[in-house]
């Protein structure tokens, strides 16, 4: 994943490793975390398959390394981004592919997110026949904690749900989380 995070941030401007990092930081940073450690090996990596190009360029009394996605590099990004979301990868594959989705065209976006949103109705009413099993049974800690699981998933989904239809619709962003306080 992190190869097609990389050529996201460095689609239309070329930016250095550190501001790389710093932009995942403060972009994609409270579901997604690369160090120092994983981010420059990934950028040596898309420059030798050519996905990548890298310019040495003076910035102050030094010569900082400034990377930018190439046509073929735009090309692969775009292709990850456009196919649907595997649910088996986990969410933050979702989130991440969500973070640069402003590059799709507007009805494969649409595409996309609706089906997340068929996908994670699915999952609410799987759980929601789960519950109708066992809401009932609590009869000791160790049964309300387990079932303390199943409703955490419940309120998850319920809230991706919403999520995905103000996506869909492109609401304000702001409404969605002033219509959970009015709930």
């Amino acid at each position: 994943m992190i190869d097609y995070m990389l050529l996201g941030i460095v689609l239309h401007e070329a930016q250095t490793g550190y501001a790389i990092k710093k932009e995942i930081e403060t972009g994609i940073g409270n579901f997604y975390k690369v160090s120092y450690g994983q981010l420059y090996p990934a950028l040596k990596k898309l420059t030798e398959k050519k996905w990548l190009e890298m310019e040495e360029k003076p910035q102050g009394a030094r010569q900082k390394k400034f990377y930018l996605a190439t046509e073929e590099g735009k090309e692969a990004f775009l292709k990850w981004l456009s196919m649907p979301y595997d649910p088996g990868v986990g969410s933050d594959l979702l989130l991440a592919k969500i973070f640069f989705y402003g590059e799709l065209p507007q009805e494969l976006r649409r595409k996309r997110l609706e089906e997340y949103e068929r996908e994670v109705l699915s999952a609410l009413r799987g759980l929601e026949a789960i519950e109708q099993q066992f809401a009932e049974q609590v009869h000791d800690d160790r049964d309300y904690f387990e079932l303390s699981t199943l409703y955490l998933g419940l309120a998850n989904a319920q809230t991706s749900l919403r999520w995905f239809r103000h996506l869909k619709e492109k609401k304000s962003l702001s409404a969605f989380l002033l219509e959970r306080k009015n709930d």
